[in-house]
């Protein structure tokens, strides 16, 4: 049960605003936007404080007149689209939700500058059927293609495989429409605010507001609700993409000039040279890391068969250590043949192996299929063993060296040591998930994990820790974090973070985590925030 409960006169206004049906206050409703079972779950625990009433506004208007009744009453507001994470649930007891699952538009197509609008809850996979029917493409992030692409890009983290070519869902974040937390301005981000330009661009006039507004990770709903984005979109060479059957496997219709391949190195140093070369080359679409458990969860059907394959040993022969997959979509048959031969000759050059995922079976085949295209796959994986997932730190964007050399073996050794002890799910030690942008300039990387808080040795804090601890030591920013891990600098961005939000927000209406940094943290210590500029020093 809420540790507090709504006034009647607030709830009826909410219920006037968007329907009697579209704004509730029943208890087991509450308690089932309390539940999460995904990142952030498995060392608090899936059931998070409830909310004193949900509501599911349809347009603009409508999440406007919920801010202000809200900011009238004294509650706070917490908005999310897909909910993928916990910062999508309330993070105190007088918190009104703002569900935004009836703002599904595709807005617009718009062929001649390359970009669709979207509403919050406009899934990746909708826009990508939709815009590949126009000869476009778009970025899937790693949540795969029911996560809100608006959110990804304006409030969260969005990278994934095809990173490699279409960038992630930060930098494809054009122009916007913010509903500021007052409830009674509208702020147009970019282009929008010119009458008639459209969603094209999400810079000026003037300063830029993107980067301030969604920082490296984005501010997870602290500054707002954001109602409409612009999303790049990049020119899709093949054919739309097209499945037949039924789950968890169909029959995709083989498209022209696409291949798909699966590599994998005997260390890291050859397989950070191998992405370098990779990208450098600009020769793939699609570019991600699994291990041998991703197989076994997501073509197994049942746990009875996903316990079989386990045992059998099956991918876990095939692929000794984590492996990437690559998907090339090109232009014509010269390029194509082009870019196979060449993907081939650097996986061979640099000591490794490279499989056609077609000599894996039907099944496996299916499932890189439609993985490289639409990210379909991946959380199947990390819910098949357990039903809960979580990751451990270090969780980073960064150079392909650091990730390859510093990031994953930290995730290796921790995942062996709690395997070992059976406080996670054996899913192959080396399954860490990774990811490159822009032809591996950057890239991104996390280590995801089951376990069953429930059973006898089920736990994770002590990988936690182990993990924030080890990447400390070796200067590794923690969950995405782009700030300096000692000196001068540690903190400054995370500061600002704050700065911003009481200039956004000073009557704290919305519900964010940058609210409990306010806690500890009293406006005027960072009013002015300056760093030493002593010789050789540069600012964070």
């Amino acid at each position: 049960m809420p540790s507090k409960t709504i006034s009647k006169e607030a709830l009826e206004e909410l219920q006037d605003a968007v329907g009697e049906k579209n704004a509730s206050a029943d208890p087991g409703l509450l308690q089932v936007y309390s539940y999460m079972n995904s990142l952030g779950n498995a060392v608090i625990g899936v059931w998070w404080v409830p909310a004193v009433a949900v509501t599911l506004p349809s347009t603009t208007e409508e999440v406007q007149a919920i801010l202000r009744i809200c900011k009238k009453h004294g509650y706070k507001v917490r908005p999310h689209s897909s909910a993928w994470i916990v910062a999508a649930l309330a993070m105190s007891s007088d918190v009104v939700l703002m569900d935004l699952r009836r703002m599904d538009n595709l807005i617009e197509i718009n062929e001649r500058d390359g970009y669709a609008v979207v509403e919050p809850y406009c899934s990746a996979g909708e826009q990508q059927v939709e815009i590949m029917k126009k000869g476009l493409n778009s970025h899937v992030n790693g949540a795969g293609p029911n996560a809100s692409n608006l959110a990804s890009a304006t409030s969260v983290q969005g990278s994934g495989g095809t990173s490699q070519s279409m960038s992630n869902s930060e930098r494809n974040h054009l122009g916007a429409e913010l509903c500021l937390p007052n409830g009674e301005e509208i702020l147009y981000i970019g282009s929008p605010g010119t009458p008639e330009a459209g969603y094209f661009c999400g810079d000026g006039p003037g300063p830029s507001l993107r980067g301030m507004l969604r920082g490296a990770i984005g501010n997870g709903g602290a500054y707002g609700v954001f109602t409409k984005c612009g999303m790049k979109c990049y020119p899709w060479n093949s054919e739309p993409f097209h499945c037949e059957g039924s789950p968890p496997f169909f029959n995709a219709k083989p498209l022209p000039n696409y291949s798909l391949r699966i590599a994998f190195w005997p260390d890291y140093d050859s397989e950070c040279d191998a992405l370098y070369r990779i990208g450098e080359a600009e020769l793939v679409d699609f570019c991600t890391r699994f291990g041998a458990g991703v197989f076994e969860e997501t073509c197994s059907v049942t746990n009875e068969e996903y316990m079989s394959m386990v045992d059998s040993q099956l991918y876990r022969n095939t692929f000794p250590k984590g492996c990437w997959t690559f998907s090339i979509a090109a232009g014509h048959p010269e390029e194509h043949d082009f870019r196979l031969k060449a993907l081939e000759h650097i996986v061979e050059d640099t000591n490794g192996i490279i499989i056609d995922p077609a000599d894996l079976g039907h099944d496996a085949n299916q499932v890189t299929f439609q993985t490289a295209i639409r990210g379909a796959y991946v959380f199947k994986a990390a819910y098949m063993p357990t039903g809960a997932w979580s990751c451990f730190p270090p969780m980073s964007y960064e150079t392909i060296d650091n990730l390859c050399k510093l990031t994953m073996p930290i995730n290796v050794d921790i995942k062996k040591e709690l395997i070992a002890k059976e406080a996670i799910e054996d899913d192959f030690y080396d399954n860490v998930y990774m990811s490159t942008d822009e032809h591996s300039h950057f890239g991104h990387n996390e280590s995801p994990y089951s376990v069953e808080l429930w059973e006898p040795k089920g736990q994770d804090l002590e990988g936690v820790v182990k993990a924030t601890l080890e990447g400390w030591k070796k200067k590794i920013p923690i969950i995405y974090s782009p700030i300096p891990t000692e000196g001068d600098g540690f903190g400054v961005y995370a500061s600002y973070l704050i700065k911003i939000y009481h200039m956004m927000d000073p009557e704290r209406v919305m519900d964010a985590p940058q609210a409990m940094f306010g806690i500890v943290r009293k406006l005027d210590d960072i009013d002015e925030l300056e760093i030493e500029k002593a010789p050789g020093k540069v600012p964070a």
